[in-house]
């Protein structure tokens, strides 16, 4: 069992194996657990959030939410897990307390990602076959008038001055659409590379990262100018990005300066937020799909298409063993116990 400033070492189940039933005990250490929304196929819709201790690798019991999960975020306090169940057109609210689904709230239709504000009081869903986005007040559950947006929006990330700013990707437009939270209105289109297919936000809140399918590349986006800077070759066919403020160094210590990560084909790559530069590709052994990061930095969680999630230690830029969760994942959050 790992501690936080040890090198993660991962027991648990391999791939296209069912887990032991010792391993599905709910973790009495109450650490952070990750949660994967098993995506499934339309032929076999997943309905479950897969959950796993990140300290141990252990698997937990899993939380039914509804058909086709297809994209998943916690609130800043760690007390709610949304989820867009695109098969049914809503989100669900999970309370991570007792585990159990207290609300499903009318979106778009197929919503197919998610984002809560830093203050998490409000949560973004982006439509992706109606071209919106559904605010959701996290205080009342209710959501509000959709706002238009671009073609196929299929991620975002919220960020910017006052963490008003959501930058939602529109998949099928090569752009993507800045909407002012405080406004609840749209504004510009801005270009970026081909099929952005994820977007994250840099630890001071002041960068947008787009992740650039169709280009192999990563555009970066000054949230204060909403100018987009000149794109990085980014490996082959980038899905996710997760952001840190330091990352691991020699003998793992962390090592301060802002770092995205980009899962890209069967690798993760760290860019360097300071000199906009990617570095040497870590194998993660399988194609990614989604990707968390653990709250100590030091281990990346890559969830992949073959039905698995794999932990990356950072510092020795080494794979774990793989810990089978079914279906086909299709995103996942890391979160602390509630608080």
């Amino acid at each position: 069992m790992a501690t936080v400033g040890a090198i993660l070492v991962v027991t648990g189940c391999g791939a296209g194996t069912s887990p032991r039933a010792s391993d599905l005990a709910r973790s009495t250490s109450r650490g952070p657990l990750a949660y994967v929304a098993n995506f499934g196929f339309d032929d076999q819709p997943g309905t479950k959030i897969a959950v796993v201790a990140v300290g141990t690798g252990r698997r937990q019991p899993s939380i039914t939410t509804g058909s086709l999960p297809s994209a998943i975020a916690a609130t800043p306090d760690g007390r709610l897990l949304l989820v867009t169940d695109q098969g049914d057109d809503n989100l669900a609210v999970v309370d991570l307390a007792t585990d159990s689904v207290i609300a499903h709230i009318p979106t778009g239709v197929e919503p197919d990602a998610v984002a809560v504000s830093p203050d998490g009081k409000l949560a973004l869903v982006a439509n992706v076959d109606d071209d919106t986005v559904t605010p959701i007040d996290l205080t009342t559950l209710h959501a509000g008038r959709a706002i238009a947006v671009g073609s196929r929006p299929d991620a975002l990330a919220i960020g910017g001055p006052a963490g008003r700013t959501a930058v939602v990707a529109d998949l099928e437009g090569n752009a993507v659409t800045a909407v002012d939270l405080s406004t609840m209105a749209a504004g510009p289109s801005i270009p970026v590379g081909l099929e952005p297919d994820a977007v994250a936000i840099s630890p001071d809140g002041t960068t947008a990262l787009v992740a650039n399918l169709g280009s192999n590349s990563v555009t970066p986006i000054d949230l204060a100018t909403l100018k987009p800077a000149a794109s990085i070759a980014a490996g082959i066919g980038p899905t996710a990005l997760a952001v840190t403020a330091s990352r691991p160094g020699p003998g793992g210590s962390l090592v301060a300066g802002p770092t995205a990560w980009v899962a890209a084909g069967q690798d993760l790559l760290p860019l360097d937020l300071t000199s906009f530069k990617i570095g040497a590709p870590l194998p993660v052994g399988h194609l990614a799909e989604a990707l968390a990061i653990s709250p100590d930095a030091k281990t990346a969680w890559v969830a992949g298409q073959d039905a698995t999630v794999t932990p990356v230690d950072l510092s020795t830029e080494r794979a774990g063993h793989s810990i089978f969760v079914g279906g086909r994942p299709a995103a996942i959050v890391i979160s602390p116990p509630p608080r």
